[in-house]
């Protein structure tokens, strides 16, 4: 075992009387942060530590607090998650030791932080409640080979000093109170049915908001910070974002709901409701139509009421096609792909601090999928994507398009949906006391419940069966054939219709 580790538990990195007197400092950021690297240089015997703080935009990272770095980077050394070796920890949520930094292929060097005299690497995401805050880097002028212990060592000093961090990324003034509390309304949904907050948004740029499909997500990526100080003071909007903040607050945060007085058994064994499509809102476009806009209401009523529930489905790269009519009145489909870096999700993080990867294993080979986490008022939203690497080609689409491809790809996706729903979940340590299935696309999800409780519960099928049937919803969103369906001229190619969820296993 090497010195680092010697001298440290690698369970408990530091004492409670280190972390309370960090709290001490609570109200003046800057402090609290020095005291961290302070902290952690010291016990760890490195000759730079550094913390830097994930900004409201999610897509860049701040240099917030450092030792052996020159303090005069503090606060103007920026890099994009795209860039660097911490932007490659934030973005891959988990350690990163490189023990010779200008062998990697992510290295920068930012010449003006005196980065020039290190050698090693080793950084490790700050994540407070599932939440990533920011990263935090240990570097020493010598090449030097991380192992398993240190690495574990820093994560666990990390996990203890996250909740610490998190609190001084909310006070720190980096960024503007504006640009902030912007960024804090447009990352959860609840800001798409509140009366007055999008007017916010409208106002801070009245064409670019239409032509980017009413996105705040996009819109304040496209705006610098000088440009959202200039129009909210030329349009008086600081008091109308404070309200609209301070709103957002006061409704995540109440305790006096409907649902903690008639829902709180709920509160330990939550509602999992799926659904292949979710209609929140015109600028994330994984829904085609009515069931969709059922199931974002769903979510919405919910939250409203403060029930618990989470909800599951997929994500879709290129959601459902746009259509419209050519010259001769035929209907043409035009299908979009989707930036995630313009949506408000991130990645779900598991119990172990990691990112959620569930893997489904078919006759023709595993399918993988990332589990991104929105944000639906006091709801969370899990969707699941296979566009990754390691999948089959034909399996990294199956995501791609909403009720697209043939029986097969429907098959698959419908697994997907229900199995690795079901997986994604108790990544989580979530154990469903309600499985909403809205219509037949997620049915595997039974299947999946049955086989979990058989293996926990040493049971046989038939006996497990009527003891997950009682813990089992089902809505359907159309129950005759004709339905609501409307009439409309014929299109070349026949737009794709859902598949029922009870059919052979196509592999």
């Amino acid at each position: 075992m090497s010195d680092f580790t010697e001298t440290l538990e690698t369970t408990r990195v530091f004492t409670s009387q280190e972390i309370s007197k960090l709290m001490e400092d609570n109200g003046k950021p800057a402090e609290t942060l020095m005291h961290v690297v302070e902290l952690i240089s010291r016990q760890f015997k490195t000759d730079v530590c550094s913390a830097y703080l994930l900004e409201p935009d999610r897509a860049n990272l701040v240099l917030a607090a450092t030792i052996g770095l020159r303090h005069s980077c503090i606060g103007t050394l920026r890099m994009g998650l795209n860039e660097g070796l911490a932007g490659l920890v934030a973005e891959q949520v988990r350690p990163v030791a490189v023990d010779q930094v200008g062998k990697h292929a992510r290295f920068k060097y930012f010449s003006e932080a005196g980065e020039d005299a290190f050698q090693s690497f080793l950084g490790v995401p700050l994540i407070d409640r599932g939440v990533l805050q920011g990263v935090l880097v240990v570097q020493t002028k010598e090449a030097r080979i991380f192992h398993e212990d240190e690495i574990r060592t820093l994560v666990n000093a990390a996990a203890q000093l996250a909740p610490v961090v998190s609190e001084a990324r909310t006070l720190d003034r980096f960024i503007a109170p504006a640009q902030e509390r912007l960024w804090s309304l447009a990352r959860n949904l609840w800001w798409s049915w509140d009366h007055d907050s999008p007017s916010v948004f409208l106002d801070l740029n009245p064409t670019r908001w239409k032509i980017l499909n009413h996105n705040p997500i996009a819109l304040l990526s496209e705006m610098a910070l000088p440009a959202i100080e200039r129009r909210a003071a030329e349009l008086v909007l600081h008091s109308r974002i404070n309200y609209a903040y301070r709103r957002q607050r006061e409704y995540l945060l109440a305790d006096r709901t409907w649902g903690a007085t008639y829902a709180g058994v709920l509160r330990a064994h939550p509602v999992v409701y799926f659904s292949a499509e979710f209609g929140l809102h015109e600028s994330f476009p994984i829904y085609s139509g009515g069931l969709g806009v059922l199931a974002g209401d769903h979510i919405k009523s919910a939250s409203d009421l403060d029930v618990p529930l989470i909800g599951v489905g997929l994500f879709y790269g290129q959601g459902y096609f746009r259509q419209r009519l050519d010259g001769t009145g035929w209907q043409e489909e035009e299908y979009l792909q989707t930036d995630t870096s313009r949506l408000p999700m991130e990645p779900a993080i598991g119990t172990d601090g990691e990112p959620i990867a569930v893997q489904i294993e078919t006759r023709n080979g595993v399918i993988r999928a990332r589990v991104w986490r929105v944000k639906v008022g006091r709801c969370d939203l899990l969707l699941l994507d296979s566009n990754l690497e390691g999948n089959a080609p034909e399996d990294r689409e199956l995501t791609s398009r909403l009720y697209g491809g043939d029986a097969r790809v429907r098959i698959r996706q419908e697994l997907l949906l229900g199995v690795g729903g079901i997986r994604a979940v108790k990544s989580m340590n979530i154990a469903p006391g309600v499985l909403h299935l809205n219509e037949g696309h997620s049915v595997f999800a039974l299947l999946e419940a049955i086989r979990i409780r058989m293996q926990e519960e040493g049971r046989d099928f038939e006996e497990t069966v009527p003891r997950v049937a009682r813990e089992v919803v089902f809505t359907t969103h159309t129950p005759s054939s004709g339905g609501t369906r409307p009439l409309r001229r014929q299109s070349r190619r026949r737009a794709p219709r859902p598949v029922a969820g009870w059919r052979r296993l196509v592999s």
